[in-house]
């Protein structure tokens, strides 16, 4: 059982598990590689941006 004290406490708390389980958590469907790693191994990185974040 959780207890949250406000509304906007589990609102920012489900974004931050949504975001984490779509973008940094390995994926079946891709190999088990997060969306990152997929997107540089099948783009190449001369075509992402993933290295300039």
């Amino acid at each position: 059982m959780y207890v949250f004290k406000t509304l906007n406490e589990v609102r920012e708390l489900t974004e931050n598990w949504i975001r984490e389980y779509k973008e940094e958590r390995p994926h079946d469907t891709l190999g088990d590689l997060t969306p990152w790693e997929y997107r540089v191994k099948h783009e190449g990185p001369e075509n992402s941006n993933y290295l300039c974040n």
